[in-house]
């Protein structure tokens, strides 16, 4: 639906070593798990493989970095989207409940972890995640957010007006923090991750789009423009570039564009003021608010259109003013340098699932703008499901067949097209 320049560098690009891409497949191989996408979800899902002993082939359409997981604005956060961990245990049962708010509360100590097992630079700073409320409601619900994580053990902090005004650089009424979480250049996380897998034997093949997939005497086969894969089990992890690779599956998820602004490098009187000690902030306006410092002081932030003509020029004045009205310290609208876009997926529910397609054939993501930690501690289950480590049963997620979303062409233009929606509902908050 949505076309992305990913060839253009942006800014995480930028300010990352380049990788040596990795070969197009040629030719015909055999392998036990196949991993079909080089995102965050399929990179962990082909270390967790690895990481059982099994042989392991990941092939990747474009170049790895190339879609939402080097796109990202970088946030590592461990909190459900929109959802506390009681409402998760209601939804899901006591047992995968319990397992998934688990995962979810740990889930940044995962990704931070993967860096320091594999000695990536991603410009890792976990000092925090501060989730302000502007309003009573929002108030009341971060209240809640943190009094129930607190209650499960996660470390979290909640902040008073004065606090979390000074720690933020803006007036709010209250707010949480979750210590573990923070953020990171995803860029340089995808491609790190990516030079490490391969180096713990992990066969990766970039330009490699995988055309037809059919069932063989052992497993799954799939073909390629120049080759094909056989293997006993195969993870899907396209996420939001889902295509007709098997039938039905795209209409189980709505893609979404949004875009990320950075200013240029802020004076440091100004960084004293905003973002007081470099945590990852994101507000809970229904329109998309969220903030934190690149490793030269650039202040990254993102929102969406509603419209995409003329989006760079919009965006840029879009992100500078908001930036302006939240951070006083500014002293105005900043420049703004850098500006990209890209899509991820969402479900109605705002929770991730696990799809069993088929014997040997399962698709695990749709994140719902919360994928960066969670992505690598779910991907490594989905990968150890694969080998069999991991049964349906045991998984943190309850595992179901599809689940296609109702009037799928229409939800995605609705869910695309209620931005400005949002906006008049913040303006009347």
């Amino acid at each position: 639906m949505f076309e992305v320049d990913w060839k253009t560098p942006h800014l995480w690009r930028k300010t990352t070593v380049a990788r040596k891409t990795s070969p197009a497949l040629t030719g015909d191989i055999e392998t036990e798990v196949l991993v079909v996408g080089g995102g965050f979800t399929g990179l962990a899902s082909a270390l967790g493989a690895r990481d059982s002993g099994a042989g392991v082939v990941l092939l990747e359409g474009n170049e790895i970095g190339s879609a939402a997981s080097g796109r990202n604005n970088g946030l590592v956060i461990s909190h459900h989207s929109k959802a506390s961990p009681s409402e998760l245990e209601k939804a899901y049962g006591k047992i995968h409940g319990d397992r998934f708010n688990t995962l979810v509360a740990g889930a940044a100590d995962v990704a931070f972890g993967l860096m320091q097992r594999f000695g990536i630079n991603a410009h890792q700073v976990q000092q925090g995640w501060i989730q302000p409320a502007h309003t009573e409601a929002t108030h009341a619900r971060a209240r809640q957010f943190h009094d129930e994580w607190r209650a499960f053990g996660a470390h979290v902090s909640w902040f008073d007006r004065d606090e979390v005004s000074r720690r933020v650089g803006s007036r709010y009424l209250g707010g949480w923090m979750v210590h573990n979480s923070g953020h990171i250049n995803p860029f340089a996380m995808t491609v790190g991750l990516a030079d490490a897998i391969e180096r713990e034997g992990v066969h990766i093949f970039e330009n490699t789009r995988c055309l037809r997939l059919e069932k063989a005497e052992r497993g799954w086969r799939v073909y390629t423009a120049a080759g094909s894969v056989t293997a006993r089990e195969v993870v899907l992890a396209t996420n939001a570039l889902t295509d007709d690779l098997w039938p039905g599956l795209k209409r189980t998820l709505i893609p979404m564009k949004v875009f990320q602004a950075a200013t240029e490098p802020l004076a440091d009187d100004i960084k004293a003021q905003i973002l007081v000690g470099n945590p990852a902030v994101s507000d809970m306006h229904n329109d998309l608010r969220y903030f934190h410092y690149d490793c030269d002081g650039r202040l990254v932030s993102g929102a969406t259109h509603t419209f995409w003509h003329d989006e760079d020029r919009r965006g840029r004045a879009k992100v500078a003013r908001m930036l302006a009205g939240t951070f006083k310290p500014l002293g105005g609208e900043p420049r703004i340098t850098e500006y990209w876009s890209g899509t991820f997926a969402v479900v109605p529910n705002l929770k991730p699932h696990l799809y069993r397609l088929a014997p040997g054939l399962v698709f695990g993501g749709l994140y719902s703008g919360r994928g960066v930690a969670l992505s690598m501690a779910l991907g490594q289950e989905m990968g150890r499901w694969a080998t069999g480590r991991r049964t349906d049963a045991d998984m943190p997620l309850p595992v179901t067949s599809m689940q296609p979303i109702a009037f799928h062409p229409v939800a995605v233009q609705v869910a695309n097209r209620m931005h400005a929606w949002n906006r008049m509902k913040d303006r009347r908050a």
